[in-house]
């Protein structure tokens, strides 16, 4: 996106069948798809934790379908907050996590995440700590710590 992203502009001049450019993701909101001749193109952002969630989120699933292993997609869990969060906006948010200790009663067997304050997508270190990414659907309300979330296990 920007200035000097002239994927877009080249592969348009060059016939690409443009499906879609921008999606409502955060990080990866600059993800393109179509077709140029009889080839799938999948524009990843330029962002690494962006190109990363975006790779997992839709590129492994359909190379997987592609090479005939079906279309096994990775599963969301559940798991309770660490600590609350605010509200999400207009975009499908990918919050980088980390497991930490149940809270509450010693007795809980359900995975606990905290995210990581800062969510910001070139904060390349904070994808490499993780365990795990919180997903959080358009508009979901604010929430405190002990509620269950969604969350993408990462390996």
């Amino acid at each position: 996106m920007g200035d000097h992203d002239l994927v877009n502009e080249a592969l348009s001049a060059r016939g690409l069948d443009l499906d879609f450019w921008k999606i409502a993701m955060r990080p990866g909101k600059p993800l393109m798809f179509g077709k140029l001749e009889n080839q799938f193109v999948i524009g990843l952002p330029g962002n690494p934790v962006s190109s990363y969630i975006c790779a997992l989120v839709f590129l492994v699933p359909l190379l997987r379908s592609l090479l005939g292993f079906g279309q096994k997609t990775q599963q969301l869990q559940r798991a309770r907050l660490a600590s609350d969060i605010q509200a999400n906006g207009m975009r499908q948010h990918y919050m980088r996590a980390k497991f930490v200790a149940p809270v509450g009663d010693s007795g809980a067997t359900s995975m606990t995440v905290t995210p990581y304050e800062s969510q910001d997508s070139a904060r390349l270190a904070l994808l490499h700590e993780a365990d795990c990414l919180i997903v959080r659907e358009v508009n979901a309300p604010a929430l405190l710590a002990g509620s269950e979330v969604d969350i993408l296990v990462l390996d």
